[in-house]
């Protein structure tokens, strides 16, 4: 097959690139999708002989690069959807929680779900005009995640989705419109700026303590801490990944200077902010009610 684009005398049409094609679709594309570019159903079947093309299930066709969570969707008769849809599309995931295969409510006869599979038929509300079909949409993605989640996780999800510019005010709220009340009202306490899901996630509880939480807030002669409490409580919560030993000197130097500025500081990391929510607010609760440091 061409490499790149060339003129075929016999058609008078251009010989278009299978592969950039194919990578513009995702690498997992409807044989429709490939014939409106002109590949024809001929051109197709000598690439999958030349198995440069996969036959994963009619109509669809894949590279050996796809995906395989979309590969294993298709299969399934659907379309990623919920937290796997998320996933691919970048957004923060706390929880590993299987494959999520987003299938229409009338679909029949459909392949049985392995165990950690999840098929769901919730319909979907909104329209996407991307090359790529084997996922729902992220507004839908976070729809589905709302309903068949936990909420908590879906809060911090949809933060990271406006964090990262996915998604805007005004998909913010149609997402909120076609939620039922108890999710609406989660969605009104998504916040702009957090770094992390676990900033979300450890904002939520606290916030359900009553303390005054902000997050993000600089400190001169510090820098941006992750989250401040009542005023002088810093919380700094450390990702999933192992800190290198400058980062480590970085974090201690911050530490020192906070105690001198008259704050008080704690650290929880991923595991126990994922594992053991209410063992750090436990623990935050017993730092607030040692009261603030004097300042020197």
């Amino acid at each position: 097959m061409p490499p790149y684009p060339t003129y075929n005398p016999e058609t008078g049409r251009m010989t278009r690139d299978l592969a950039e094609d194919m990578r513009r679709f995702g690498f997992l594309a409807q044989r429709n999708q490939l014939a409106e570019l002109g590949h024809s159903a001929r051109h197709v079947r000598s690439a999958i002989a030349d198995r440069e093309l996969l036959p994963i299930r009619r109509p669809w066709v894949a590279t050996s690069t796809a995906h395989p969570e979309a590969v294993r969707s298709v299969r399934l008769g659907g379309r990623l959807g919920g937290a796997s849809a998320l996933r691919s599309y970048g957004v923060w995931m706390g929880r590993r929680s299987g494959l999520w295969v987003h299938a229409s409510a009338q679909a029949s006869r459909l392949p049985v779900t392995r165990p950690g599979e999840h098929r769901i038929t919730t319909a979907e509300r909104f329209h996407t005009d991307s090359d790529i079909r084997w996922r729902v949409s992220l507004p839908d993605a976070l729809v589905q995640y709302f309903l068949h989640g936990e909420t908590t996780d879906a809060v911090a999800s949809l933060e990271s989705a406006r964090h990262q510019g996915l998604i805007d005010d005004v998909a913010v709220r149609d997402i909120a419109n076609v939620l039922p009340r108890a999710q609406r009202r989660m969605i009104e306490r998504q916040r702009r700026g957090a770094m992390s899901g676990i900033e979300t996630h450890f904002r939520l509880a606290a916030e359900a303590q009553g303390w005054k939480v902000d997050i993000q807030v600089y400190v001169a002669g510090v820098g941006h801490v992750d989250v401040l409490i009542d005023g002088w409580l810093v919380i700094e919560l450390d990702g999933g990944g192992h800190a290198e030993l400058e980062q480590m000197h970085i974090d201690r130097r911050r530490d020192a200077e906070l105690i001198m500025l008259g704050y008080r500081y704690h650290r929880f990391d991923y595991p126990q902010l994922m594992n053991d929510m209410d063992r750090c607010i436990d623990v935050t609760r017993r730092l607030l009610a040692g009261g603030r440091p004097p300042i020197y």
